[in-house]
């Protein structure tokens, strides 16, 4: 496989970059990438994924866009109020780049869709908003040795950790109690921003893993919006861990 004159052209500012080049280009082109959920994180997510020229994405989501959804979810429009999300956003990721794979799961993530569709693909992207779906992926990627990149936002907060399953910690690391309650909080405000700028860094984390360069895997990664703060908070693997493995 060769990139031909218009690609070349396309991501000629990232083939002039000294850890891309065109061997990087072309391992871009090659791989394959799930994004769990199209929405908040999942939209900038999918946009620069394609933007960059991943050959391959699969879009899972069983979700319908809504009117509260327009304020940070960039691949939608008050048009596409009812519409579902992955199959939008494959049709707009198409406009982008019109050579570009798609799978679409038009389906909330469970254990049995997890453990069939993570295996096929080199890197998984948490864009999730709920605990108990993103454990499940966390297990099926350990289980299948898949890097995941795992992200949160809130109000102007966000947290971000790649996963590489036998190098270094998991969410059950992360979280050694469990899943947290999720049924007695609230509806949490989020301003558009800011899983704008988490998404990024997703898609930046996953760029740097098929090119060959570091990640994110030995600590969490904390986003403050209001003081426009990075901070890492170093993460060890639990001995215990099924990560271990």
């Amino acid at each position: 496989m060769e990139l031909d004159v218009k690609n070349k052209e396309i991501y000629s500012r990232q083939i002039m970059m000294k850890d891309i080049g065109n061997k990087g280009q072309l391992k871009l082109a090659k791989a394959s990438v799930l994004v769990v959920g199209c929405g908040g994180l999942g939209a900038p997510v999918l946009y620069y994924l394609t933007s960059m020229g991943i050959g391959h994405l699969g879009l899972c989501d069983g979700d319908s866009v809504s009117l509260a959804n327009l304020n940070r979810q960039i691949l939608f429009t008050a048009y596409d109020v009812f519409k579902p999300k992955a199959t939008l956003a494959k049709e707009r990721l198409l406009t982008l780049n019109p050579d570009l794979k798609t799978t679409v799961y038009e389906q909330f993530l469970d254990e049995r869709l997890a453990e069939d569709i993570v295996p096929a693909y080199d890197v998984v992207v948490d864009c999730l908003d709920n605990f108990k779906a993103r454990f499940l992926l966390n297990d099926a990627c350990i289980k299948a040795k898949k890097p995941l990149v795992h992200a949160g936002i809130g109000e102007f907060y966000g947290q971000l950790l790649t996963i590489t399953p036998g190098e270094g910690p998991c969410l059950r690391c992360l979280f050694p109690n469990g899943i947290p309650d999720e049924k007695s909080k609230k509806q949490f405000g989020v301003i558009g921003p800011t899983p704008g700028v988490i998404g990024a860094m997703q898609a930046l984390e996953v760029a740097k893993y098929l090119i060959g360069l570091q990640v994110c895997n030995d600590g969490l990664v904390t986003y403050d919006g209001l003081d426009l703060s990075i901070e890492k908070v170093p993460l060890k693997a639990s001995p215990d861990c099924i990560c271990r493995g």
